[in-house]
This record gives C-alpha cells, sequence and structure tokens, in this order.
C-alpha cells in the first residue's frame, strides 16, 4: 500500500466509481444530468492546477485558485470564485501574457457549482454556467464536467460534453506513481459514460516560466475586471472581500 499526499494509490476501483455517482442515460452515455459527489467544501478550496481536458486548448501553466467568500445563512450553499489564471502565446510566437477566466457563483455539498464566468478581461457580457464535480479527493486530483449543449436536451443525453482534470501539485512536477494513480481514477470515474483517459488531452506546461510576468489574478495580473467585480453579491456580512 502505498500513499501520495495522504491518498492510498490501492484504492479499489469499485470504490471511485461509487465516488463518481453518476448514472448514464439509455445505455452508455454521456447524460445531461450527472449527480456529482458529496463534498468537503472547506478541503476543496484552495489551488489546483489544469492537468487534462477532452477539447482543445491552447493555454499553458492554467491553475484555478478557488476561494470561499461565504456562507448562505441557513444553507449548505457557500459563495466562491474560481480565477484560472494561464499563459498565452504572443502573436508572432513573442514570449507569453498572461490570461485569466473569472467565476463566481454558489457551491453546494451535491457536487454542483452555478457560477457567473468572466471569459477574458475584454468581455461585456457574463455567462451563467453549471459544472459538476465528479470526483475530488482533495490531496491529488478533482474531476470536473460540464454539458455545453443548448437547449437542454429532451431525452438527458449531452452531445457536447467537457471534462476537466485538475491536479493539487504542479503537473510537470507529478511522480510516475501520482500519474499512474491519476489514470486509473479518470478511466473509472468516466467509464460508465464511455469515456476515458485516452479521450484526454495534457494541458500545456511551459518547461520554465523565468521571466515572464507572475500570473494571478486579482492582483493585478491579469486586472481584476471591473464587470467582475460589480457583479459579486454579498451573501453574508464575513465574506472576503476580492482580491483576498
Amino acid at each position: 500500500m502505498h500513499a501520495i499526499q495522504g491518498v492510498i494509490i490501492c484504492l479499489p476501483i469499485l470504490l471511485l466509481r461509487k465516488l463518481c455517482d453518476c448514472q448514464p442515460a439509455n445505455g452508455c452515455n454521456v447524460p445531461y444530468k450527472v449527480r456529482g459527489q458529496k463534498l468537503d467544501i472547506s478541503r476543496a478550496k484552495g489551488i489546483w492546477f489544469e492537468y487534462m481536458v477532452n477539447f482543445e486548448e491552447a493555454i499553458y501553466n492554467g491553475f484555478n485558485n478557488v476561494t470561499i467568500r461565504g456562507l448562505y445563512p441557513g444553507t449548505n450553499s457557500y459563495h466562491a470564485t474560481w480565477w484560472l489564471n494561464f499563459y498565452t502565446p504572443n502573436t508572432g510566437g513573442n514570449g507569453y501574457s498572461c490570461g485569466g477566466l473569472w467565476q463566481q457563483g454558489n457551491v453546494t455539498a451535491d457536487g454542483k457549482r452555478t457560477v457567473m464566468t468572466l471569459f477574458s478581461a475584454t468581455d461585456t457580457e457574463i455567462y451563467n454556467l453549471t459544472f459538476t464535480t465528479l470526483f475530488n479527493d482533495y490531496k491529488l486530483v478533482e474531476i470536473v464536467f460540464i454539458c455545453n449543449d443548448f437547449p437542454v436536451p429532451t431525452n438527458n443525453i449531452c452531445q457536447d460534453s467537457s471534462f476537466w482534470v485538475f491536479t493539487r501539485i504542479q503537473p510537470t512536477l507529478l511522480t510516475t506513481v501520482q500519474k499512474n494513480y491519476i489514470q486509473n481514477v479518470v478511466n473509472s470515474v468516466l467509464a460508465p459514460m464511455c469515456r476515458s483517459y485516452a479521450d484526454m488531452k495534457l494541458v500545456g506546461n511551459l518547461p520554465s516560466t523565468t521571466g515572464l510576468p507572475a500570473c494571478r489574478s486579482g492582483q493585478g495580473n491579469p486586472a481584476l475586471p471591473a464587470i467582475f467585480a460589480a457583479a459579486m453579491p454579498k451573501p453574508c456580512a464575513t465574506c472576503a472581500p476580492l482580491g483576498v
């Protein structure tokens, strides 16, 4: 039995399937409605690095900073922010610049987060999206899902699905044992939806960020968009201010 960052490597595949808690519709398909993993939200906050996605994504060194801002009184729903920071290649291949994607909204213990999303600092419209956490062991790996279909399919089968695999450890520092564990988790969690590790693509990671700006949204690089800050509600008197 080998432990990584407090995670037991020999975690049985059957247990992983139970943690997924997702029910495919009409046989083996990606369902539109997916039940998420029951979450301990306080353990899910912090830095998560983008490791794999199932779509094309021209970013490098992406990481997500999850901050709990406060609890809605009388509920198990928290207000939180997700700030994705990354590098994008400059036009003409001359270096890299910081990019950001900003999200804020409600996260509940059933693994759902309904968020307002701003895709770039120049956007003038905030989009409402609902993500589902399929798996989170808090120590090493998280798997997140969204169905992009619109309008909502009547047969509960999702035709356009997006999956993310996040890690607590910067991907270039993952050991072979950790990578194998992540691969086993991904295969187990996605199997009921006829998806697997083979459907995922590694997110780009620059071999060195020496000389590049420190990408960390909310701290001036990239700057926090005014439209995003203005849209943030005040769910409780003890919510932390933006930029913290």
